[in-house]
Protein backbone atom coordinates (compact mmCIF):
# COMPACT_ATOMS: atom_id res chain seq x y z
CA UNK A 1 0.00 0.00 0.00
CA UNK A 2 2.89 2.10 0.54
CA UNK A 3 4.45 1.58 -2.71
CA UNK A 4 1.64 2.42 -4.28
CA UNK A 5 0.23 5.85 -3.18
CA UNK A 6 4.40 6.76 -3.07
CA UNK A 7 5.02 5.55 -6.95
CA UNK A 8 5.69 8.53 -8.02
CA UNK A 9 7.78 9.98 -5.40
CA UNK A 10 11.68 9.97 -4.70
CA UNK A 11 13.14 7.52 -2.05
CA UNK A 12 14.12 10.70 -0.13
CA UNK A 13 10.63 11.98 -0.37
CA UNK A 14 9.11 8.04 0.47
CA UNK A 15 11.53 7.83 3.72
CA UNK A 16 10.21 10.90 4.82
CA UNK A 17 6.50 10.18 4.12
CA UNK A 18 7.60 6.86 6.24
CA UNK A 19 8.58 8.92 9.10
CA UNK A 20 5.35 11.43 8.96
CA UNK A 21 3.33 8.38 9.17
CA UNK A 22 4.89 6.98 12.16
CA UNK A 23 4.27 9.91 13.56
CA UNK A 24 0.63 10.37 12.49
CA UNK A 25 0.07 6.82 13.37
CA UNK A 26 1.10 7.52 16.89
CA UNK A 27 -0.80 10.71 16.93
CA UNK A 28 -3.87 9.28 16.02
CA UNK A 29 -3.76 5.80 18.58
CA UNK A 30 -2.45 8.02 21.47
CA UNK A 31 -5.44 9.92 20.93
CA UNK A 32 -7.74 7.27 20.72
CA UNK A 33 -5.85 5.09 23.32
CA UNK A 34 -6.98 8.70 26.27
CA UNK A 35 -10.09 9.73 24.71
CA UNK A 36 -11.99 6.79 22.55
CA UNK A 37 -14.22 5.82 25.41
CA UNK A 38 -15.04 9.24 25.64
CA UNK A 39 -15.81 9.67 22.38
CA UNK A 40 -17.69 6.56 21.70
CA UNK A 41 -19.85 7.17 24.78
CA UNK A 42 -20.67 10.99 23.59
CA UNK A 43 -22.23 9.06 20.22
CA UNK A 44 -23.53 6.64 21.91
CA UNK A 45 -21.70 3.67 20.48
CA UNK A 46 -20.06 0.43 21.70
CA UNK A 47 -16.74 -0.98 21.43
CA UNK A 48 -18.18 -4.09 20.12
CA UNK A 49 -19.95 -2.14 16.87
CA UNK A 50 -16.68 0.35 16.64
CA UNK A 51 -15.08 -3.11 16.67
CA UNK A 52 -17.06 -4.91 14.01
CA UNK A 53 -17.33 -1.59 11.74
CA UNK A 54 -13.52 -1.04 11.59
CA UNK A 55 -12.78 -4.76 10.56
CA UNK A 56 -15.40 -4.42 8.15
CA UNK A 57 -13.51 -1.53 6.38
CA UNK A 58 -9.99 -3.47 6.98
CA UNK A 59 -11.68 -6.35 5.21
CA UNK A 60 -12.58 -4.10 2.52
CA UNK A 61 -9.12 -3.21 2.09
CA UNK A 62 -7.54 -6.67 2.31
CA UNK A 63 -10.53 -7.80 -0.33
CA UNK A 64 -8.79 -6.01 -2.72
CA UNK A 65 -5.25 -7.14 -2.02
CA UNK A 66 -6.39 -10.26 -3.59
CA UNK A 67 -7.95 -9.10 -6.24
CA UNK A 68 -7.06 -6.11 -7.66
CA UNK A 69 -3.96 -4.96 -9.34
CA UNK A 70 -2.53 -1.11 -8.70
CA UNK A 71 -4.06 0.88 -6.35
CA UNK A 72 -5.53 -0.99 -3.80
CA UNK A 73 -6.64 2.16 -1.23
CA UNK A 74 -10.48 3.39 -0.99
CA UNK A 75 -8.89 7.01 -0.68
CA UNK A 76 -6.16 9.09 -1.57
CA UNK A 77 -5.24 12.59 -1.96
CA UNK A 78 -3.48 15.02 -3.77
CA UNK A 79 -1.04 16.20 -0.56
CA UNK A 80 1.38 13.80 1.16
CA UNK A 81 -0.15 10.34 1.74
CA UNK A 82 1.47 10.25 5.29
CA UNK A 83 -1.54 10.94 7.25
CA UNK A 84 -4.20 10.49 4.50
CA UNK A 85 -4.65 7.36 3.79
CA UNK A 86 -1.35 5.76 5.31
CA UNK A 87 -1.26 6.95 8.39
CA UNK A 88 -5.16 7.03 8.74
CA UNK A 89 -7.33 5.09 7.41
CA UNK A 90 -4.72 2.27 6.51
CA UNK A 91 -2.68 1.47 9.99
CA UNK A 92 -4.37 3.63 11.95
CA UNK A 93 -8.10 2.61 10.86
CA UNK A 94 -11.00 1.85 12.40
CA UNK A 95 -9.75 -1.90 13.68
CA UNK A 96 -6.96 -0.37 14.98
CA UNK A 97 -8.83 2.34 16.70
CA UNK A 98 -11.58 0.09 18.12
CA UNK A 99 -8.57 -2.05 19.56
CA UNK A 100 -6.90 0.68 21.51
CA UNK A 101 -10.19 1.97 22.91
CA UNK A 102 -10.76 -1.76 23.69
CA UNK A 103 -8.11 -1.68 25.65
CA UNK A 104 -8.47 1.59 27.37
CA UNK A 105 -11.71 0.44 28.34
CA UNK A 106 -10.65 -3.09 29.85
CA UNK A 107 -7.37 -1.78 31.39
CA UNK A 108 -8.05 0.91 33.19
CA UNK A 109 -5.11 1.21 35.37
CA UNK A 110 -2.55 4.25 34.51
CA UNK A 111 -0.13 1.97 34.23
CA UNK A 112 -2.38 0.42 31.67
CA UNK A 113 -2.46 3.69 29.90
CA UNK A 114 1.08 4.17 30.24
CA UNK A 115 1.77 0.24 28.75
CA UNK A 116 -0.77 1.41 26.20
CA UNK A 117 1.33 4.57 25.15
CA UNK A 118 4.54 2.09 24.84
CA UNK A 119 2.54 -0.39 22.36
CA UNK A 120 0.91 2.72 20.62
CA UNK A 121 4.76 4.08 20.15
CA UNK A 122 6.46 0.42 19.43
CA UNK A 123 3.23 0.33 16.76
CA UNK A 124 3.94 3.59 15.15
CA UNK A 125 7.96 2.57 14.90
CA UNK A 126 7.01 -0.18 13.21
CA UNK A 127 5.63 1.42 10.81
CA UNK A 128 7.96 4.27 9.97
CA UNK A 129 10.85 1.52 9.65
CA UNK A 130 8.67 -0.90 7.49
CA UNK A 131 7.77 1.51 4.95
CA UNK A 132 10.91 3.18 5.34
CA UNK A 133 12.86 0.24 3.85
CA UNK A 134 9.72 -0.44 1.49
CA UNK A 135 10.91 0.53 -1.55
CA UNK A 136 14.33 -1.84 -1.32
CA UNK A 137 11.79 -5.11 -0.01
CA UNK A 138 10.13 -4.42 -3.42
CA UNK A 139 13.15 -3.95 -5.41
CA UNK A 140 14.12 -7.60 -3.88
CA UNK A 141 10.99 -9.10 -4.53
CA UNK A 142 10.71 -7.50 -8.06
CA UNK A 143 7.00 -7.19 -9.43
CA UNK A 144 6.23 -10.67 -9.43
CA UNK A 145 7.36 -11.15 -5.84
CA UNK A 146 5.10 -8.09 -4.91
CA UNK A 147 2.37 -9.28 -6.58
CA UNK A 148 2.52 -13.01 -4.15
CA UNK A 149 2.98 -10.59 -1.39
CA UNK A 150 0.21 -8.43 -1.83
CA UNK A 151 -1.98 -11.39 -1.88
CA UNK A 152 -0.46 -13.50 0.66
CA UNK A 153 -0.66 -10.66 3.54
CA UNK A 154 -4.53 -9.77 1.94
CA UNK A 155 -5.66 -12.83 3.22
CA UNK A 156 -4.18 -13.37 5.88
CA UNK A 157 -5.50 -9.72 6.85
CA UNK A 158 -9.07 -10.95 5.65
CA UNK A 159 -8.38 -13.90 7.87
CA UNK A 160 -7.80 -11.62 11.00
CA UNK A 161 -10.78 -9.55 10.05
CA UNK A 162 -13.22 -12.30 9.65
CA UNK A 163 -12.00 -13.84 13.29
CA UNK A 164 -12.46 -10.81 14.98
CA UNK A 165 -15.95 -9.76 13.89
CA UNK A 166 -16.91 -13.14 14.78
CA UNK A 167 -15.59 -12.55 18.17
CA UNK A 168 -17.21 -9.06 18.13
CA UNK A 169 -20.54 -10.64 17.75
CA UNK A 170 -21.66 -12.14 20.53
CA UNK A 171 -20.99 -9.39 22.66
CA UNK A 172 -23.84 -7.54 20.51
CA UNK A 173 -26.03 -10.96 19.82
CA UNK A 174 -25.58 -13.07 23.01
CA UNK A 175 -27.06 -15.96 21.10
CA UNK A 176 -24.42 -16.55 19.05
CA UNK A 177 -22.31 -17.43 21.60
CA UNK A 178 -23.42 -21.24 21.68
CA UNK A 179 -23.99 -21.63 25.07
CA UNK A 180 -25.44 -24.93 25.66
Amino acid sequence: MFLSVTADKSIAQQRRIALMTGVGVFSVLAVSLLLGSLILQFFGIGVAALKIAGFLFVATIAWAMMTKTGSILPTKNSGSPAIVPLAMPVVAGPGAIALVIAFAKENPALTDYLWGLVIVLASAVATAVIFFFAPYLAKALGPAGMEIFQKLFGLILLAICVDQILTSMPSIWPGLAGTS
